[in-house]
């Protein structure tokens, strides 16, 4: 039965499929000149092939061939010899291969962050410039693709993980557990110190350093004393600098020897042998000293320091030879001392 329809109807449908014609046309254009199955190999490339005793995981026909992390040409075929080994057949672009020889060098390694398998070529000295149509027998200098990288993790952790060596790994997880409360202890020491701290930490260097200013004229003062008292004079004009090796033996090393059996050595055992009286004292000195930190507050301690610093130098009058403490005595609620005094010529 034939179906027959309006005028408008027929070609509206013929506008259609000739729309359709014309886009497959276009489509089939469009991947002719793309891929260009028909047009062979371009003119800027050659063709090398590659006999190798094995390929990397990965390598098929597209896989690219790189050379100095840059893309020089592919795969494009793969075949298995009759005497064993792989022939890879490869297109080489012609300008960044030129410097290649036959005395070049592959291996197998990733090109991107995804892991994918690539030839790396690897210059070779001497011998002769690659051509179209040249063979090369190469043996890979090494296999470094994830695959294989994952291969060899895989034998270590079977060859290195051992029992003992997992029991090694739990004990020391175990010690390391055993610092949590320590650990624990010391933030919360921490944040109870930030939290109650009133004075800022530049501040608290500030004082700090404030007293370390006098730390120098201290040391350089016992170091003068150290010296003096071995290389100084006494009222006998003897001690270790000026002795004579008899006077050493007999004298100085017996005193020393003494005083260490005898002072210090009766001191430790005293110490010892009343460890149990000992304890009520250190409590209570323990006890007298934990009211001296609320006493003495950051705020205003190098002040402080400073003004009884001047005080004392305040009190000794007189030349750096002989100095002469100045200290007035007031005696007027003592009339029985103070009348004599008066007399004399003054209560200094």
């Amino acid at each position: 039965m034939l179906l027959h329809g309006s005028e408008a109807s027929e070609k509206r449908t013929l506008t259609i499929v000739g729309t359709v014609v014309v886009l497959c046309a276009v489509a089939v254009a469009g991947i002719f000149i793309a891929f260009k199955p028909f047009a062979g190999r371009p003119d800027d490339e050659i063709s090398v092939a590659i006999e190798t005793p094995y390929v990397g995981p990965g390598v098929a026909k597209g896989t690219q061939l790189v050379m100095h992390g840059v893309k020089v040409g592919e795969v494009t075929a793969v075949s298995r010899l009759s005497g064993g080994g792989v022939l890879l057949d490869t297109n080489l672009q012609k300008s960044p291969t030129k410097g290649l020889t036959d005395a070049m060098g592959i291996d197998f390694r990733t090109i991107n962050y995804f892991g994918v398998t690539g030839i790396d070529l690897v210059a070779g000295t001497g011998g002769r410039p690659l051509a179209d149509g040249t063979r090369l027998t190469i043996t890979p200098k090494g296999n470094s693709t994830l695959q294989a990288l994952l291969s060899r993790l895989g034998k270590l952790a079977t060859g290195a993980l051992t029992n003992q060596l997992i029991e090694v790994v739990e004990k020391a997880t175990r010690y390391t557990d055993a610092l949590n409360p320590l650990a624990e202890t010391l933030v919360i020491s921490a944040n109870a110190l930030a939290e109650t701290q009133t004075v800022s930490t530049a501040q608290l260097l500030t004082n700090a350093t404030g007293i370390s200013v006098a730390f120098p004229g201290f040391a350089d003062a016992m170091l003068d004393a150290g010296y003096y008292a071995t290389h100084g004079t006494n009222k006998l004009n003897k001690g270790t600098w000026n002795a004579s090796e008899e006077e050493y033996q007999t004298v100085i090393l017996p005193f020393m020897q003494y005083v260490s059996d005898n002072l210090f050595g009766a001191i430790g055992r005293l110490e010892y042998t009343h460890i149990d009286d000992l304890t009520p004292v250190i409590d209570s000195v323990r006890a007298m000293t934990d009211v001296v930190p609320p006493l003495m507050r950051p705020q205003g301690m190098s002040e402080m320091l400073v003004e009884l610093r001047t005080r004392l130098e305040k009190m000794y009058a007189g030349t750096p030879e002989q100095r002469a403490l100045q200290v007035r005595i007031l005696l007027d609620s003592m009339p029985g001392v103070a009348a004599p005094l008066a007399a004399a010529g003054g209560a200094r």
